[in-house]
């Protein structure tokens, strides 16, 4: 007997984890994820290993609550390049000059609407993250330069999660675990669109300069036209990934 819900959607498979049930549940669930250790990162905004908030016990829950966090600090940061800000942005944050050209100011807006897209969709499956709001280093959108250079290092670290995602929900050997990896690899090859666009722009030659991604096929960049790019970390652990994000200079705020 088929035992997936409703011929495998998604969002029935995530409605029978706790985590991922709607409204009172999950407040619930956030209360026993800031007893395990949220109040205290709370306390220390932007200080330590906030990754330790993500305590579900479920390496593919953490993973999709940590893409939560993720996609606000991707929809932040194009918000912020674009000079408009986002919900997710802090006061002083977004560029306060032009950054792009038209052309590349069309590339960004799309980005945005792709990173919101995929936030709704993990905050609609009872995704949650502890974080809405999320400071830059200082000078990150003073000018192209240093916001193209966030730029690419968020995206490599989103892509390094989603394909962290892949391989946790994949291990998970479960229904939640093989539509979790089938979500991330299709938000993933988004991620991996914004970064040839980012590099594109940031006059990288050629803009696509991977075969692979991870280390899985091969060990190192053969340094071939198109393949000269580091390969991409695939982060072992949710927590892994947010601690990437948080060395980077982000301040997450409630």
């Amino acid at each position: 007997m088929d035992a997936t819900p409703d011929g495998g959607r998604l969002e029935q498979i995530l409605k029978t984890v706790d985590a991922f049930k709607p409204a009172t549940t999950r407040r619930g669930f956030m209360q026993k994820l800031l007893v395990a250790g949220g109040g205290a990162a709370a306390a220390a905004i932007g200080i330590g290993r906030v990754g330790d908030v993500l305590a579900s016990g479920s390496p593919v829950i953490d993973f999709v609550n940590a893409a939560v966090g993720a996609e606000r600090i991707g929809i932040a940061f194009y918000g912020n390049a674009l000079g408009s800000g986002s919900p997710y942005s802090v006061d002083g944050d977004p560029a306060s000059r032009t950054l792009l050209n038209s052309s590349h100011r069309g590339y960004f807006q799309a980005a945005f609407n792709q990173e919101t897209s995929h936030l709704a969709t993990l905050v609609a499956n009872g995704g949650a993250f502890p974080y809405g709001h999320f400071a830059f280093p200082a000078g990150t959108f003073a000018s192209a330069d240093s916001m193209l250079a966030m730029g690419q290092k968020l995206e490599s670290i989103f892509i390094g999660a989603y394909l962290g995602a892949v391989q946790a929900g994949a291990a998970d050997r479960s229904d939640l675990g093989t539509f979790v990896a089938e979500v991330a690899a299709q938000i993933c090859g988004i991620e991996c669109e914004h970064r040839v666009l980012i590099n594109d722009i940031a006059g990288v030659a050629p803009p696509n300069d991977r075969f692979y991604e991870g280390d899985k096929l091969t060990p190192a960049p053969s340094g071939a036209m198109g393949d000269t790019g580091v390969r991409t970390t695939v982060f072992p652990t949710a927590s892994a990934a947010v601690d990437a994000l948080v060395a980077l200079g982000l301040k997450p705020s409630a």
